[in-house]
């Protein structure tokens, strides 16, 4: 066995997961790698159901840092990346395990690219059958995706550079990671690994997938637990304060407008609300959509018609969970558009909304709360910035991905896509791009 192998911490962040302990914790106490040069960190962020405990009596050799609250997955594993020992650190959810071989397999990945100091892992569904995550993807808007979920393989699952690494099988170099400011704390969860990710590239150093090193994940789904309106504070506030803090000032100039009219459109479809009850005259429609004059282009096109189609392409990119997220929140909001509808008598001052189509104003209102410290950030990344915009655009894979795949939506995408001139600056427009 050589012995000029690194020394790796691996933290397993962990809330109230105690049932998948055992296979996790295990897995990582059976990998192949010198027990010298190896420290096991459970981050508990202030479990309730015995965890901790759990630990204590049965993996003496994992080093236990107790939390007292759920600091959220950003800074629960900053605060053990600060403790932590080791030259890289990883970053492995509880509800994974391993192959013996997983931390030497990643660290070849460094060996095969230099510049490489984030190392992505392959991650497969529980029994191996399924692709998790062999690469991901953006939108302009800042919403991240994973590339041929589900599928039983995929052309992807090759050696190549990424814009980030899934944040749940991971390694980085511990100093880099804690120079360029570790995990965003503000996001809480979801996108601080895209945000990561994309920080990185925009610094200079490169994010590299390594298709021979394996976890395997259950999917306890810790973002079922969060009632969906919560979860769509946190994707709409993580997606905007990402995208103003990492693209260059041409760009974001051009993202932040378009996105923030994107959310709203979006906001207003999932309410359900009767536009008609706003007009001044009656009949009056939204000009240049709703007479259907304003996108002649669109009329027919793939994008623009086919919704199914639409949903296939989501069920690709963003996997089965999302897919049947959006896909509930349309349903629920075709319903509150029934419940609307009955409650017409009302006082047209009082409307119900649905609640998820308010937390895209809720995110957006964090968001312009959060601007004070996001300036800063901004200012931080802009000033050391190694690459142009141009040289990472290519790693978003589909700048215009829509995770939500509703007829009308998509029509009014493509309306303000073509208005704001934004594939010429992002790539080809949604009904051209296909993959």
């Amino acid at each position: 066995m050589p012995t000029n192998l690194p020394s790796v911490s691996i933290v397993v962040l962990n809330w109230n997961g105690k049932q998948h302990l055992q296979s996790c914790l295990g897995s990582l106490v059976a990998l192949d790698y010198p027990e010298s040069k190896l420290e096991i960190i459970l981050c508990d962020n202030g479990s309730t159901d015995g965890s901790v405990d759990l630990v204590h009596r049965t993996f003496a050799r994992v080093r236990v840092v107790a939390l007292d609250r759920n600091y959220g997955f950003a800074e629960g594993n900053n605060r053990a990346a600060r403790v932590a020992a080791g030259e890289w650190v990883g970053f492995l959810n509880n509800d994974m395990r391993v192959e013996p071989s997983w931390i030497k397999d990643l660290l070849s990945g460094a060996d095969e690219r230099p510049n490489a100091v984030c190392l992505a892992s392959r991650i497969l569904n529980w029994d191996g059958s399924a692709v998790d995550f062999v690469g991901g993807g953006i939108n302009f808007q800042g919403h991240g995706f994973q590339v041929d979920y589900g599928r039983p393989a995929s052309e992807h699952d090759r050696s190549r550079r990424l814009l980030f690494a899934c944040g749940g099988a991971m390694l980085i170099n511990r100093e880099v990671f804690l120079n360029v400011g570790g995990f965003d704390e503000q996001f809480f969860a979801f996108f601080e690994d895209v945000d990561l990710g994309w920080r990185l590239n925009i610094l200079g150093y490169d994010v590299w997938y390594v298709p021979g090193a394996t976890a395997l994940h259950r999917h306890h789904g810790t973002a079922s637990r969060i009632e969906p309106h919560k979860l769509g504070v946190l994707y709409e506030r993580n997606a905007l304060a990402m995208i103003y803090k990492c693209f260059d000032d041409q760009n974001l100039a051009a993202a932040l407008p378009a996105a923030l009219l994107l959310l709203n459109e979006r906001a207003l479809l999932q309410s359900g609300i009767d536009r008609s009850r706003f007009a001044l005259v009656k009949g009056e429609t939204t000009p240049g959509i709703g007479d259907g004059q304003g996108d002649p282009a669109a009329e027919g096109s793939p994008a623009g018609s086919n919704v199914f189609a639409k949903g296939v392409r989501m069920l690709r990119h963003d996997g089965v969970r999302a897919t049947t997220r959006h896909a509930s929140r349309w349903w629920s909001a075709r319903l509150n558009e029934v419940l609307l509808k009955a409650s017409s008598r009302l006082e047209p001052r009082w409307i119900m909304v649905y609640g998820v189509a308010v937390s895209y104003y809720i995110g957006v209102s964090q968001f312009a709360h959060l601007l004070e410290s996001l300036k800063k950030k901004r200012a931080w990344i802009q000033e050391r910035r190694k690459r142009t915009d141009a040289e990472i655009l290519p790693l978003f894979v589909d700048p215009f991905f829509s995770p939500y795949p509703d007829e009308q939506f998509l029509k009014f995408y493509h309306w303000v896509n073509r208005i704001l001139e934004l594939d010429s600056r992002f790539g080809a427009p949604p009904h051209r791009n296909s993959s």
